[in-house]
């Protein structure tokens, strides 16, 4: 009679363990590990204050085969995010000797880009660039920025700030640069410029900046409003 009841013992505990198990195994299951490596986007508007974020945004438009987004450069998501695109504020020194800020946008060295705007002079404003599509978008030539572009070759001033007119000059080098500005910036409705751009994967992206200082956002100055999507 010990040994049977020894041997029932046995067999319950390997039997409650067994359903212990399979409940642990069930749980973990249900219950996966969440992936701190998902990227996550930013949304409009984006903060490219020099002092609050230097870095800037950067946009990779396709992630991972997907639809990307925009992050800080300075404090991304994940660690494989590759800008096709990226826009940033640096200071500049005034004639007067005072600082100002002075955004840009850049490509990345195997993307490219057009002022579609200038393409199909009929074709600027938000309400253009949300029906603009596949269909009926005219034929376009891309460019690259100048390799040469480098903000550190222009001179500085006395406050050790790049002097802001040449600044502006080596902006001229690049495809987007700063002229988008002028026109997020003006009471005009519908003449913001429309550019194409296409990224590394072969993507074709419609990019628009509607608004700078971009109104509303967290603070009056500092933000831009930018939008953009595939052309399908």
């Amino acid at each position: 009679m010990k040994q049977l009841k020894i041997s029932i013992l046995v067999i319950a505990a390997f039997t409650i363990g067994a359903v212990f198990f399979t409940s642990c195994e069930k749980d973990e299951d249900d219950n996966p590990t969440p992936n701190e490596s998902q990227f996550v986007s930013l949304e409009s508007p984006y903060l490219i204050c020099a002092g609050r974020n230097p870095g800037g945004v950067g946009f990779d438009f396709e992630y991972n085969g997907e639809k990307g987004g925009a992050n800080n450069l300075d404090s991304l998501t994940v660690d494989d995010f590759v800008y096709d695109l990226k826009i940033r504020t640096i200071k500049g020194e005034k004639p007067n000797g005072s600082l100002g800020g002075a955004p840009y946008i850049q490509l990345s060295a195997t993307a490219q880009a057009v002022n579609y705007s200038a393409v199909d002079t009929t074709c600027k404003g938000f309400t253009d660039f949300t029906n603009l599509n596949s269909s009926n978008i005219q034929n376009y030539t891309l460019q690259s920025d100048d390799v040469s572009f480098d903000i550190s070759s222009v001179q500085t001033g006395s406050t050790g700030s790049p002097l802001m007119e040449q600044l502006l000059q080596e902006y001229n080098k690049l495809v987007i640069g700063q002229k988008w500005k002028e026109a997020a910036n003006n009471d005009i409705a519908d003449d913001e410029p429309i550019w194409i751009i296409e990224t590394p994967e072969g993507r074709i992206v419609k990019f628009i900046v509607t608004d700078f200082p971009a109104d509303p956002a967290p603070t009056s100055t500092g933000y831009i409003a930018i939008e953009w999507d595939f052309v399908e």
